[in-house]
C-alpha cells in the first residue's frame, strides 16, 4: 500500500468521522421522523443524579442515534447490505420469500403466567358487567402468512398466544376465534402490521355470527355487506413495517375504502373525542393520504374515544375497547349498530364499568392484535 493511498484512506476515514460528528450538532434536532413514524429522542442537559445513575448516557446513546444525519438513508444502505450479505432480516423485521416483497415485524412473546394476568383483566371486566362481553385477538401476520416467513425464524406468532387467552378466559366472556377468518395474503399489508379493508371484512363477518348478528351458516353474500363496495383510495401506502426495514425495494401497498351502494354512508355521523369534548369528525380523512402515516385515513388516528352513530342500522349500542385494528374495521360495524363506541385504553383513563352504565351500552368487545395485547401496559384499565 502506497504512503499517498493510505494517506488518502486516513483522511477519508477522519473526514467521515469528525464531518458526521460535526453535522451532528451543526444540524438542528428534529422532533418527529415520518419515515418511521416516530417521535425522535431529544436532548436533555445531565444532572448529578442522571449521571450517577448512568441515565444520562443511555438516553444520550438514544439521542444520538435518533437524530443522526442521514439516518433515514443509512438504514435503507444497511438493509441493502443485510440482503446482499444473504440475510433475510434488518432491524427486527424479516424480510419474506417472495422476494422481500412482504415484511413481518417481529412477534413479541409472553410466559404463561405474564398472560394469564393480562386476561385476567378482560375476564375481571366480564365480571363487573351486566351486559354481554366478547373478547378476540388478531392473529398476527406471522401467523397468517407462516409460509412466507424466512425458513426457522424465531421471533414470530405460533399461535400459542391466541390458543392460551381462550383457555384463559372467565366465564363472563366470550371469545371470538379470527384465525379462521384471516387465511390470505390479501387480509394484511405486506408493509404494515394492520389488517387490510378485506381483512377487517373477514373478521367483521365472524365477530357478527359469533356475537348474534348473523347465523354462523348464512352465506357470507347473504349478509348486510353485499350492498358495500370498494373503491381505491391509495396505491403508494407504505407502512411502518416498512419504515422500520429500510426495506427501499419493496412495492407500495394500496389502501381501499368501502362504502354502500350510492357513495354514501348515509344518516352516520362520527363524534371524536380528543380532549373529552365531542368534535365532527368521519370515518375517512382524505388529507391523511398525502402524508407518510396514510393507515390515519381511518378514522384520522389514534384517540381516546370515538362514537359513530347509524339510526338506520337495526343494531343496539356497542363499545368497543380496541386498538388501532379497529380503526379500519369501523365503517363495518356502522353499518350493523346504531351506536358504535371505540375506546382506547392507552388515552383513556374513564372507568369502564360507569362508561357503560352512563351510555346504557348493550354489549362490549375487547378487540386487540395479539401482540400489541402482549405489550399494552394499560390493559389493567379494564378491570376499574
Amino acid at each position: 500500500m502506497s504512503k499517498k493511498y493510505s494517506t488518502f484512506i486516513t483522511a477519508l476515514f477522519c473526514l467521515f468521522i469528525f464531518g458526521f460528528g460535526a453535522a451532528h450538532f451543526l444540524l438542528p434536532d428534529r422532533e418527529f421522523s415520518e419515515q418511521e413514524n416516530t417521535n425522535l429522542t431529544q436532548f436533555k442537559a445531565p444532572t448529578w443524579k442522571t449521571v450517577r445513575s448512568g441515565e444520562f448516557m443511555e438516553k444520550f446513546e438514544k439521542y444520538f442515534n435518533d437524530q443522526f444525519p442521514l439516518r433515514d438513508q443509512w438504514v435503507q444502505l444497511k438493509a441493502y447490505s443485510e440482503r446482499a450479505l444473504g440475510k433475510q432480516e434488518n432491524n427486527k423485521v424479516y424480510f419474506g420469500t417472495d422476494g422481500g416483497q412482504t415484511l413481518f415485524a417481529h412477534f413479541t412473546k409472553i410466559g404463561h403466567e405474564e398472560l394469564a394476568t393480562r386476561v385476567g383483566f378482560v375476564s375481571k371486566l366480564g365480571d363487573n358487567l351486566d351486559v354481554p362481553v366478547y373478547f378476540s385477538l388478531v392473529p398476527d401476520k406471522s401467523a397468517v402468512l407462516a409460509s412466507l416467513l424466512p425458513t426457522n425464524a424465531p421471533n414470530r406468532d405460533d399461535g400459542s398466544t391466541i390458543s392460551l387467552a381462550a383457555e384463559l378466559c372467565g366465564d363472563g366472556v366470550t371469545y371470538i376465534d379470527l384465525r379462521g377468518a384471516l387465511t390470505s395474503a390479501g387480509d394484511f399489508y405486506r408493509t404494515d402490521h394492520h389488517w387490510t379493508t378485506q381483512g377487517a371484512q373477514r373478521a367483521w363477518w365472524k365477530l357478527m355470527a359469533d356475537m348474534g348478528r348473523v347465523q354462523p351458516e348464512a352465506d357470507m353474500d347473504g349478509f348486510s355487506y353485499q350492498a358495500l363496495s370498494y373503491v381505491q383510495v391509495s396505491d403508494s401506502f407504505y407502512g411502518t413495517t416498512y419504515s422500520a426495514s429500510g426495506a427501499g425495494w419493496v412495492r407500495p401497498d394500496s389502501i381501499y375504502a368501502v362504502i354502500p351502494e350510492g357513495g354514501t354512508k348515509g344518516n352516520v355521523t362520527v363524534d371524536r373525542y380528543p380532549e373529552g369534548t365531542p368534535i365532527p369528525g368521519g370515518l375517512y380523512y382524505p388529507e391523511k393520504l398525502e402524508v407518510k402515516d396514510k393507515y390515519a385515513y381511518f378514522l384520522g388516528g389514534n384517540q381516546p374515544l370515538c362514537i359513530i352513530q347509524n339510526p338506520d342500522a337495526q343494531g343496539g349500542k356497542l363499545l368497543v375497547v380496541r386498538d388501532s385494528y379497529a380503526d379500519s374495521l369501523a365503517p363495518f360495524l356502522a353499518e350493523e349498530f346504531q351506536e358504535v363506541h371505540l375506546f382506547d385504553l392507552r388515552y383513556n383513563n374513564m372507568s369502564l364499568k360507569k362508561y357503560v352504565a352512563d351510555n346504557e351500552i348493550d354489549q362490549v368487545l375487547v378487540l386487540y392484535s395479539a401482540n400489541n395485547f402482549n405489550t399494552d401496559q394499560n390493559l389493567f384499565k379494564l378491570g376499574l
